[in-house]
């Protein structure tokens, strides 16, 4: 990992897909690690044309089978998303949002959405994360946020939870997270409206996968 920490107050959460369905390439069916794997080394790689930033884009990876996986680095083993010691204060800067990365908690389900559909388990999951995410950092997710980021010089309101698609403003025009997943984003925040009043699930933000 040659991509060296940076953190900064979290402001929002952004949902993405990777765009590759599940069923393209035989060898990541059903061995959802290597998929991941697959996507950091597109990410943090310059060979084979990958983008060579030195590490993965997404905070937290989501299989179909509904595992959890840490991705940005925060540079300490066994810590997921949040700068160690910030009580959840601060936030590894990561890559998923073009011009919108600071302060912005990327998780990313693995499939293409726009052609198939997530599965209830990773939409499980997701709702899972996005609750223990909220709950910790206080966020309301129906609500809206006003995202600035001065060296990129964005000043935009946006939903609190958002789809990548919802950036257009900063980052240009995407399909991402597929049209079958930005549908569901009105359910799911009202999901982890409901469920942000109970108890954060344990283990989610700990590192490592679930």
């Amino acid at each position: 990992m040659t991509w060296a920490p940076e953190w900064a107050p979290p402001v929002c959460v952004t949902v993405h897909h990777t765009a590759v369905p599940t069923g393209r390439e035989p060898q990541y069916r059903h061995n959802w690690p290597a998929a991941v794997r697959s996507v950091y080394r597109f990410h943090a790689s310059s060979d084979d044309g990958g983008r060579g930033w030195g590490d993965i884009g997404y905070h937290l990876v989501i299989d179909p089978e509904g595992v959890v996986y840490q991705g940005r680095s925060t540079g300490v083993a066994g810590h997921a998303v949040f700068r160690p010691g910030s009580a959840a204060g601060q936030v590894v800067t990561a890559g998923h949002v073009y011009r919108a990365n600071t302060g912005n908690i990327g998780v990313c389900l693995i499939g293409d959405f726009q052609t198939g559909e997530p599965t209830a388990a990773a939409l499980d999951s997701l709702t899972t994360v996005l609750t223990a995410l909220c709950s910790a950092l206080g966020l309301d997710p129906e609500g809206r946020v006003r995202y600035v980021n001065a060296a990129s010089s964005i000043d935009l309101t946006q939903p609190t939870v958002t789809g990548h698609r919802d950036w257009e403003k900063a980052a240009g025009t995407t399909e991402c997270p597929g049209d079958n997943l930005w549908r569901r984003l009105p359910e799911l925040r009202r999901r982890v409206a409901a469920a942000v009043g109970g108890t954060t699930p344990s283990g989610l933000l700990s590192g490592g996968s679930r």
